[in-house]
């Protein structure tokens, strides 16, 4: 099992380097008014939810191991974000797929070769979900709804927010992974991002490093030369088995023991449905939870 988690954790870090190279390409193939489209596939979950939010109609959504809503779960399924099926696709006949850029560098050339038209939405960071949702509803045709959910967005961004201390600058640490295979979440991430509009510090912004990125490697004396103030840790793929070998690295290496975090036993583990690769509609749900993380 440990081999396993160990090939899944390497392939979810090279996933999020992708993630970070596609940051901002927010690309149209072939981009098409609405009136031509009809058949719309959707290759994430998050741009599906996105999509349903937005009343935008979708012949086809991707496969998941997590809960989908109740409106597109009897959709037909295209498989997994990171390997659709374009048989699968070409059936559906859609004018047009609809993905996140998270996964571009992993998908985009064997799209381009069929000829799918695709379009990739960056959902990277919280703000980019936002203008996200704007971009969608403009491009077909449901600016109303975009904007009713912008203003439900920001209206619950700006109550989150509102009782934040600007003058207490708690030092946070994200770490990505499993032991042997850590890394640390930057500001260039979803988590990330939440970490800055919340006004704590993460380390990653005092720790030079080559890497420039959503995600850069792991040092643990660096990593204790900035002693933070709270230690998240997030997990994807084998979640259980991940937390467990974390917690024995913890508990067996005496060097996690001298981190202001430890001492005080300000050590979470990030549910990655609430704080996953990218953002999503829920967005203002993790702000939320990342505040009570930080500030309860």
């Amino acid at each position: 099992m440990k081999k396993i988690l160990s090939i899944i954790m390497i392939f979810m870090m090279s996933m999020m380097f992708v993630a970070c190279s596609a940051k901002g390409a927010q690309v149209n193939s072939k981009k098409t008014e609405q009136k031509k489209i009809v058949r719309i596939v959707a290759g994430s979950v998050a741009v599906a939810e996105m999509l349903a939010k937005l009343d935008i109609k979708m012949v086809g959504r991707p496969s998941t191991q997590y809960g989908i809503s109740d409106q597109i779960k009897d959709l037909p399924e295209i498989g997994l974000p990171i390997n659709p099926d374009l048989e699968k696709i070409r059936s559906l006949r859609s004018d047009i797929f609809i993905t996140s850029s998270a996964i571009q560098e992993l998908i985009g050339n064997k799209f381009e070769q069929n000829g799918i038209n695709t379009r990739y939405c960056d959902l990277n960071s919280y703000d980019s979900v936002k203008d996200t949702i704007k971009e969608l509803s403009i491009e077909f045709n449901k600016e109303e709804n975009g904007k009713k959910l912008i203003e439900e967005f920001e209206k619950k961004e700006k109550d989150i927010l509102k009782d934040i201390d600007p003058n207490k600058k708690l030092k946070v640490m994200i770490l990505f992974g499993a032991p042997g295979h850590f890394m640390l979440a930057t500001e260039n991430c979803f988590t990330g991002s939440l970490i800055n509009k919340l006004g704590a510090e993460n380390i990653t912004s005092q720790i030079k490093s080559k890497y420039k990125g959503a995600y850069v490697p792991f040092s643990l004396e660096v990593a204790l030369k900035e002693n933070p103030d709270i230690i998240f840790r997030m997990y994807h793929g084998y979640v259980d088995e991940a937390k467990k070998q974390v917690a024995e690295e913890f508990e067996k290496n005496p060097q996690w023991k001298k981190f202001k975090a430890v001492k005080e036993n300000k050590i979470y583990d990030l549910d990655p449905n609430d704080f996953g690769v990218t953002g999503d509609i829920d967005s203002t749900k993790s702000l939320e939870k990342m505040k009570e993380y930080l500030y309860k």
